[in-house]
């Protein structure tokens, strides 16, 4: 294939998280049309095998030039692998006519594309995060040098960034034998619930949160709950796990609460799951989770703020709270077990029908493709 085919993609993660799902979709939606794609992660790992699925991609490891905020404890290091990541892309990308950033964190491969801001050169950026502060400003100022074309990943992103682009929801896939699935979720009919909470343990998804939701749960109500905590922290972020660990036997909690770590393939822990819960104490960008529970047909019980209130309608697939407020969490714990059969089932049938109508991974791919003209 000639120069005109080619498509750098980069990006920074190396397992299988949501941003990881959302860029192997992306992938995926390009490898579908002619053009010649190399990927670039920082490493080998789950995401890389997946990739290796695919026919005649290029894989690049090159860890390089990505902000990570445990980097900062050595202030040198940190500034020396963002200016080799500089120099690095800035080379690369002359063999490239399109290029594809994934997640802003991908700072040295910004800060190269400025360089080329008045060139032939096409860059698109798919913005995934909503910083905030200095932060927010820093990258607002670089993107908007670089005259990257910008995807946004929800409204409540782009209007953080507050700049020009295409809004594209996240898809996911159809989940195997998901009628029966979802079946399953209509004829509910036990007393208690299965209550699950899956993502990155760090500071602000909500794992704590909803320890210290539970804590306020009388015992009569525990005993009809039962939750799962899926995750696994960033490399050298094990602490939080521990931290987390103990703060939910000091709970006097350790017999409603079974943790597990991190897995490549979830979907036993979604056909576990009553309801799902997102409970961020600060706003997602997206909500990939929710739009997950919704193809299982789980309704998804989560905080009213960011890209969530975008997914989830309260009351009708599932039920919003007031962000960062442990008692209005504990309420709607509560409240689930009020619930009758019979409304449960609608939940998880307006679930459903949320995802097939708004967030497949078809109308995902096919919404990429038309922003790369392709």
């Amino acid at each position: 294939m000639g120069y005109a085919s080619r498509i750098l993609c980069i990006h920074q993660g190396v397992e299988l998280y949501g941003s990881d799902r959302s860029f192997l979709s992306s992938v995926n939606a390009l490898n579908e049309t002619d053009a010649d794609l190399t990927v670039i992660l920082p490493g080998d790992g789950e995401l890389a095998c997946e990739l290796r699925k695919f026919d005649d991609i290029n894989l690049v490891f090159y860890s390089k030039g990505i902000l990570r905020k445990r980097e900062l404890h050595n202030p040198l290091s940190f500034l020396w692998n963002l200016l080799a990541g500089f120099v690095f892309y800035l080379r690369l990308f002359k063999k490239y006519p399109v290029i594809y950033i994934n997640t802003v964190v991908m700072f040295s491969a910004l800060v190269a594309a400025v360089f080329y801001r008045f060139s032939s050169k096409r860059f698109v950026c798919h913005v995934r995060e909503i910083p905030t502060g200095w932060q927010l400003k820093c990258f607002r100022v670089l993107l908007r040098a670089s005259g990257a074309q910008l995807i946004f990943n929800s409204e409540a992103t782009k209007a953080a960034f507050d700049l020009a682009g295409n809004v594209i929801y996240n898809g996911v896939g159809e989940v195997s034998q998901c009628q029966d699935v979802v079946k399953e979720s209509w004829e509910r009919e036990n007393d208690t619930i299965n209550i699950l909470l899956i993502g990155r343990i760090n500071e602000w998804k909500g794992q704590l949160f909803l320890v210290q939701a539970l804590a306020m749960l009388t015992p009569d109500i525990l005993k009809r709950v039962s939750v799962r905590i899926v995750g696994s922290p960033f490399e050298g972020y094990e602490y939080l796990l521990d931290d987390l660990k103990r703060k939910i036997n000091q709970a006097g909690l350790s017999d409603i609460v079974s943790m597990s770590s991190f897995c490549a393939d979830p979907s036993s822990h979604y056909r576990w799951a009553d309801y799902v819960v997102v409970p961020s104490t600060q706003p997602e960008p997206f909500g990939r989770v929710a739009i997950e529970a919704f193809s299982y047909g789980k309704p998804v019980v989560a905080a009213g703020h960011g890209g969530l209130v975008e997914i989830v309608e309260d009351g009708v697939s599932g039920f919003l709270f007031e962000p960062g407020e442990v008692a209005a969490l504990a309420s709607r714990i509560s409240e689930l077990l009020k619930l009758s059969n019979d409304r449960y089932s609608k939940l998880s049938h307006f679930a459903y029908q949320r995802f097939r109508e708004d967030f497949s991974i078809h109308s995902y791919q096919s919404s990429l493709r038309s922003v790369f003209k392709l």
